[in-house]
């Protein structure tokens, strides 16, 4: 299976979730994304946007450096 990948490090919310917006509208129905970044807040604002648009969040983790990674299926 393909996964897609964008890294939104460096990045203050909007943009994280804006990039991730992005990159699954130019996905097909059922792909997988790997989103990488930083932030609490971030971390937070993105599950909350796939959540609320009915993608499967498939996988999270946080390290102790506050960067994350979050996987998703596209619905």
């Amino acid at each position: 299976m393909n996964v897609e990948k964008i890294d939104v490090k460096g990045k203050m919310c909007p943009i994280p979730v804006a990039l991730t917006k992005r990159k699954l509208a130019e996905m097909q129905s059922g792909q997988t994304l790997e989103i990488t970044g930083e932030g609490e807040l971030e971390f937070d604002n993105i599950q909350h946007w796939l959540k609320n648009n009915a993608h499967e969040i498939i996988e999270t983790s946080k390290n102790n450096n506050n960067e994350f990674k979050i996987a998703v299926t596209k619905h």
